[in-house]
């Protein structure tokens, strides 16, 4: 998932008050998108933030929906994008 960093305290705190699910951030990500490019200097002011969280195939639904409903009560529609991939562990 991909959102405005001033909106993944709400993520972050869902999650911590799930308990149930893991999840990793990585707080700052510069980057150029529709909304322009974001630097976090004075020129070109606000960052993005990544939210990672790994799950088996059969809690995809529930994960997904768990995600959304955080995205809708934040009011973060516009500044969120959720992704879904495949994933491999390397051992």
């Amino acid at each position: 998932m991909i959102t405005d960093s001033e909106m993944m305290l709400a993520f972050e705190r869902r999650f911590l008050e799930d308990g149930q699910r893991g999840f990793t951030i990585l707080p700052t990500a510069m980057g150029r998108g529709k909304s322009g490019l974001k630097a976090g200097d004075r020129v070109h002011p606000g960052a993005s933030s990544l939210f990672f969280t790994v799950v088996e195939d059969g809690e995809i639904d529930e994960t997904l929906a768990f995600l959304k409903g955080i995205r809708e009560g934040a009011r973060a529609d516009e500044v969120t994008k959720i992704y879904v991939t495949t994933a491999e562990e390397i051992r």
